[in-house]
């Protein structure tokens, strides 16, 4: 069974291979309508931002938070029937909104990769593509890593 620090590693490799948001309660962003995390009832939001962007209706099927030597890692995995499109809209808007330092930004029908290394607080990535177990749907994944 994988630890929870392989699972964080993982997804930020993913990232790096090639594998943003809104942060008013209910509002549409790109087609879609977008709540924040902390509205979530459940612990999805250990050591990850509260105002995080996600889909009304999105099926969260993972989330680890871990605290090791001092720092915080967190990933929350989600599976959503909203599009690429809007999706792509949302964490490019919330990315920018919080003036986060970006890496790598790729948003296309498909996929979505967008990651960052804020010096001296933390690394983030958000990665999307379709889902293999549900049809029509999209997975993402979203990794948030003190340094």
């Amino acid at each position: 069974m994988a630890g929870p620090k392989l699972l964080l590693t993982l997804g930020v490799l993913l990232a790096a291979a090639g594998l943003s948001g809104c942060s008013d309660s209910g509002k549409e962003a790109g087609g879609g309508r977008f709540h924040t995390l902390a509205e979530e009832n459940t612990e999805a939001q250990q050591y990850l931002p509260e105002d995080l962007p996600i889909p009304e209706g999105a099926g969260i099927t993972f989330t680890q938070g871990d605290l090791a030597e001092g720092k915080k890692s967190s990933m929350l995995i989600y599976q959503t029937n909203e599009s690429m499109a809007a999706l792509g809209t949302a964490y490019q808007k919330y990315v920018r909104e919080k003036a986060l330092e970006r890496g790598t930004e790729i948003v296309d029908s498909r996929n979505i990769l967008i990651n960052g290394k804020v010096k001296g607080a933390y690394s983030y990535s958000i990665i999307g593509s379709s889902s293999e177990s549900q049809s029509g749907g999209n997975e993402i994944i979203v990794t948030w890593i003190e340094n």
